[in-house]
């Protein structure tokens, strides 16, 4: 990954303050995950404007690779409309790595759930699944796809966020061997011992299995979505029953369902 090095950082001594480095003025935590942190910031020139800080500790060789991954993989990203933009340059702090990222009012989809009309959810979806594709476009595979790690604007607009698991192809390479989804976002096929994986088809379910954990208000590690479509409207029960379905090699791809929604809402065309 010699890319990596190429990435422009910013390297602070660890008693440097990264916010007042950045003018801004740390607020609160917005997320406490395994590995990292996601705190809020705001700015100090710009009252009203917020920002996600990444923090992520880099105690071992493993940590500093994953960042790494990560920052280079957002970069490679980055004219993707639907993807979190990194900001600043990415910030080494003595063994701590700073991500900064824009802050969006509705948080995540997860937060959303039960509150989304039908338009808006559809509105989520097909720009969702736009972003997605752009990714796998260029063998992006996300592999940690859940409502948390989708964002919302105030205008409803999806930002796929935290590509701490992502990863990219390799070149002649279409299957992987491992996955490392969360349970209940994982197709049926990453759990199986034999065989080659299409990254795309597994990130593909993972998004299904997020708008219809939105949807339904159901956790999908409790309830096999397959066997709660009846309460969905048909039309959009169709749509999720041919993502969701077990078999990859029978699942629709991103492709197939965007046709198939803007068959629906060809209003939606514009995401495209």
């Amino acid at each position: 990954m010699s890319s990596v090095e190429q990435i422009s950082v910013i390297q602070l001594p660890k008693e440097v303050d990264v916010f007042h480095y950045h003018r801004m003025q740390y607020s609160s935590v917005l997320h406490q995950g395994q590995r990292s942190k996601i705190l809020l910031a705001r700015s100090q020139i710009i009252p009203d404007k917020k920002f996600a800080v990444k923090q992520m500790p880099l105690r071992s060789d493993e940590d500093r690779d994953r960042f790494s991954r990560e920052m280079w993989l957002m970069k490679l990203a980055s004219d993707i409309r639907g993807v979190v933009t990194l900001l600043p340059r990415p910030v080494f702090c003595g063994p701590t790595g700073y991500l900064i990222m824009p802050f969006y009012d509705k948080r995540d989809l997860l937060s959303q759930t039960g509150k989304l009309s039908h338009d808006n959810w559809m509105k989520v979806f097909v720009r969702a699944a736009v972003s997605l594709r752009s990714l796998h476009k260029k063998n992006i595979y996300h592999q940690n796809l859940r409502p948390e790690n989708i964002l919302l604007s105030t205008r409803h607009v999806a930002f796929i966020s935290d590509f701490g698991a992502a990863c990219l192809l390799s070149e002649g390479c279409d299957k992987v061997d491992t996955w490392t989804a969360a349970p209940g976002f994982r197709g049926p096929e990453a759990d199986k011992e034999d065989g080659q994986l299409c990254p795309f088809q597994l990130d593909t379910y993972s998004l299904a299995v997020s708008m219809w954990q939105v949807l339904t208000g159901l956790c999908p590690v409790k309830n096999k979505p397959l066997d709660h479509l009846d309460n969905i409207p048909p039309q959009y029960a169709a749509l999720l029953r041919n993502l969701l379905l077990p078999d990859p090699d029978m699942r629709w791809t991103l492709d197939k369902f965007l046709t198939e929604a803007l068959e629906l809402h060809p209003d939606l065309s514009c995401f495209l």
